[in-house]
């Protein structure tokens, strides 16, 4: 990883988006999660496109009330190395590209737990893209400086070459 000022996907220097991760390999995607901490319904994506490229999601036009509360500070987990998926005979012969969604916990322990497959391709590509998933290296999540478990839900991008 490059040295210097910055932080989130490295697209901004000391300028980067806070709460993203950078990614490569499996579409050159993001991650993003939620700041709560620990796990919760509420996942974030690794999203295809270019660094950076991330969906914000509002769920009021309301802001929310400001707390006397101190907000946690909390850095997301940092993908630092990720296998690519190894394309399975079966769907190369039929010539499948698209993408395997996986729902995922970044754990503070340093371990990638696979929850489920929310979307698949079939023909063993989902397996494929479980097995290159469990190989991920990562930084686990920062929350008030200590380890913290980070749910994300990664895109694994099969396309065959041109």
């Amino acid at each position: 990883m490059p040295v210097g000022p910055g932080y989130g996907n490295g697209t901004g220097g000391s300028h980067g988006a806070r709460g993203v991760v950078a990614s490569t390999g499996f579409g050159s995607g993001v991650a993003t999660g939620n700041s709560s901490g620990p796990v919760s319904g509420s996942r974030g994506a690794v999203r295809q496109g270019s660094f950076g490229d991330a969906d914000v999601v509002t769920t009021s036009s309301q802001p929310k009330p400001k707390s006397a509360e101190p907000t946690p500070h909390t850095l997301p987990a940092e993908i630092i190395f990720k296998p690519h998926p190894v394309y399975t005979e079966e769907g190369r012969k039929l010539k499948i590209e698209g993408e395997v969604l996986l729902d995922v916990v970044f754990a503070s322990s340093g371990q990638i737990h696979i929850v489920k497959v929310v979307q698949g391709l079939g023909h063993g590509l989902d397996e494929s893209a479980v097995r290159a998933a469990e190989k991920i290296q990562f930084k686990p999540a920062l929350k008030d400086g200590h380890p913290a478990d980070f749910e994300a839900v990664l895109h694994i991008t099969f396309q065959l070459a041109s």
